[in-house]
């Protein structure tokens, strides 16, 4: 009798747990190095392409990493086929370390192509990310068409006081035209409406696919969160326009460590970023929801209940 309860009883708790009724939140991912953010350029190369893709990656651990390497694949989305594909060590990232690494390879096929970026740690896969881009045969431009790639911002030093803060915008910039002789910056920091900072500097002599940063320092007071808005003017022509997509408060970066930041063009949709507060929020309603019982625990009971019954049916039956 106690051996068919036993069974009984085994039975019903295996099928709860391999049902996913017991400690399905209980699985936590292990953490690893991850891959932060991903830049693709590509440049045609007679009739291929080739990508240039950089992978910055963040060791979030209080440990170093094991031996990593990145592997770079494009693959054709109506077919799924990999067009071409490279892998390249990185070393490690010590604790709280963070990186990048540039892979070039060249892409035999023109059109759309969907880049995935794999992290591996002593050769097991940790991390991926993927972006799609669009390869056009040949540059159409006949005049500099310098466009903007990011910004890079890097606090100096407090000053008045700590009223104020010293900082250098470093917009990204790539020309994918003609040789431009002379390209003005603009950076422009954006409190509200009413209240905005601007700043120029001048960079010289972008060569065709070529990349470079004009540094623009500027004087701000340091307790503001701010948007940033930066021009491109060339040959006295706005070549591009991109923003921030949230508000950065100068006051809490780290001096002299430059921070990169993701730009938008101004013809785009820009979707607004939440606040720290607003993120602190939705993190604590989020760990609530996680903490909060769900199905799980009363169709376990459920179970047990209904086998509770079915051995005292089958006790007095017998």
């Amino acid at each position: 009798m106690k051996v068919m309860n036993l069974l009984l009883f085994f039975f019903i708790f295996a099928f709860c747990v391999s049902s996913g009724c017991i400690n399905q939140n209980l699985i936590e991912e292990t953490p690893h190095p991850v891959i932060t953010n991903v830049d693709v350029m590509s440049t045609p190369d007679g009739e291929e392409f080739e990508l240039k893709v950089t992978a910055y990656m963040m060791n979030p651990l209080d440990t170093d990493t094991g031996s990593l390497s990145i592997k770079v694949k494009s693959k054709d989305p109506s077919t799924n086929l990999i067009t071409a594909e490279h892998e390249e060590s990185v070393g490690y990232l010590k604790a709280q370390e963070q990186s990048y690494k540039t892979i070039s390879l060249n892409v035999p096929k023109s059109g759309e192509q969907l880049v995935v970026i794999e992290l591996f740690e002593d050769g097991s896969l940790v991390d991926d990310s993927s972006t799609y881009v669009h390869l056009v045969s040949e540059v159409t431009e006949k005049v500099p068409n310098v466009i903007l790639t990011d910004l890079m911002i890097e606090t100096i030093q407090a000053t008045n006081y700590g009223e104020d803060i010293i900082f250098e915008a470093s917009p990204g910039l790539y020309n994918q035209g003609e040789k431009a002789d002379k390209i003005t910056v603009v950076v422009t920091a954006i409190v509200d409406d009413y209240t905005r900072y601007p700043g120029s500097a001048v960079a010289y002599n972008l060569g065709q696919n070529q990349k470079t940063r004009a540094t623009v320092r500027m004087t701000v007071p340091a307790d503001e969160s701010y948007s940033f808005y930066v021009d491109v003017i060339v040959d006295g022509e706005v070549t591009s326009s991109a923003a921030t997509t949230s508000s950065i408060k100068l006051h809490d970066l780290k001096l002299e460590t430059p921070t990169t930041y993701t730009l938008v063009a101004a013809s785009s949709p820009v979707e607004e970023m939440p606040t720290e507060e607003e993120e602190a929020v939705e993190e604590t309603t989020t760990k609530d929801e996680e903490e909060s019982p769900g199905f799980e625990t009363p169709v376990f009971i459920v179970a047990m209940l209904c086998a509770m019954g079915i051995l005292k049916r089958w006790k007095k039956d017998c």
